[in-house]
């Protein structure tokens, strides 16, 4: 296959799903002082099948009453703006990763519970290090997005390349060979023409810190560690395990004890088996 160039990259986007962009959007207003309910509401009312998806799992025994919720008004009464987001967020990465990934050799749906795991183990290690919980999920949520579109415009090609799983070479050497570009590269490239904040951009472009520069951000770092984590407790994604910095060296370099790593596992995995079970149910 030739390489994959700008303008395969733009016509994959185009036929995303609108929902990245939704979830992108909604994490701007929510990072105003003037946005009220309709905003959000109206935001995301402009995906008919985001807002029935998030409604459902609103709807799930993590947050359920009395009352069933069926309007997006009830759902940020009921749970808050913050779990909302969340819930928006996990919605659009099942709309991302709905189908079979051929190139990578992976089910959506094992993608998407790696990509949810990463985001709560992001959102996690945020909380008990001080930063920013919703951008932290944001970066988990999304980092592997770029293996989609690879994906789309590889098997828009009739020369389909798939990653061997026999001789599993790290995961940016064989796509650097086969497509001229890497994964997190991608993502960087729709993420910036989505207009996503430069630190979720940055920080999932230098995830797999192969070049250990110290111009990455503190976020890529927490990210290859909340890689990691995320790799125990669903399937782990093909070619990566090699990228990632022993957990017992990430735990000194944050000042972590421990427990701080077997409670964000136990957090990730209670949290992952709720969504899971409400979506399959």
């Amino acid at each position: 296959m030739s390489a994959i160039s700008p303008d395969n990259l733009k016509n994959v986007a185009a036929a995303l799903p609108p929902s990245p962009q939704v979830f992108g959007k909604l994490g701007k207003l929510l990072r105003d002082p003037g946005t009220d309910l309709s905003d959000i509401t109206d935001l995301v009312n402009t995906d008919s099948s985001l807002t029935t998806r998030v409604l459902r799992l609103s709807n799930s025994a993590a947050f359920a009453q009395d009352l069933a919720i069926d309007n997006l008004d009830d759902a940020i009464n009921r749970v808050g703006f913050r779990e909302v987001f969340k819930l928006v967020g996990a919605a659009a990465a099942s709309d991302l990763f709905a189908s079979r990934n051929t190139t990578y050799g992976v089910d959506g749906s094992a993608l998407w519970e790696n990509s949810l795991a990463s985001g709560l183990t992001m959102e996690y290690l945020a909380q008990t290090l001080g930063h920013d919980e919703q951008e932290y999920y944001t970066i988990g949520l999304l980092r592997s997005m770029g293996k989609l579109v690879i994906d789309l415009c590889n098997t828009n090609d009739s020369s389909e390349k798939r990653y061997p799983e026999d001789t599993r070479p790290p995961l940016l050497n064989w796509e650097e060979e086969v497509f001229s570009i890497t994964s997190p590269s991608v993502s960087a490239f729709l993420l910036t023409s989505w207009n996503f904040p430069s630190e979720t951009i940055d920080s999932i472009q230098n995830q797999y810190l192969e070049r250990q520069t110290e111009d990455a951000p503190r976020a890529a770092a927490i990210l290859n560690l909340a890689s990691a984590l995320a790799a125990q407790v669903t399937q782990e994604m093909p070619g990566e395990s090699s990228y990632w910095i022993p957990i017992e060296t990430q735990r000194e370099t944050f000042g972590l004890a421990e427990h701080d790593i077997e409670d964000t596992l136990e957090h990730v995995k209670a949290r992952l088996e709720s969504v899971l079970s409400t979506v399959a149910s």
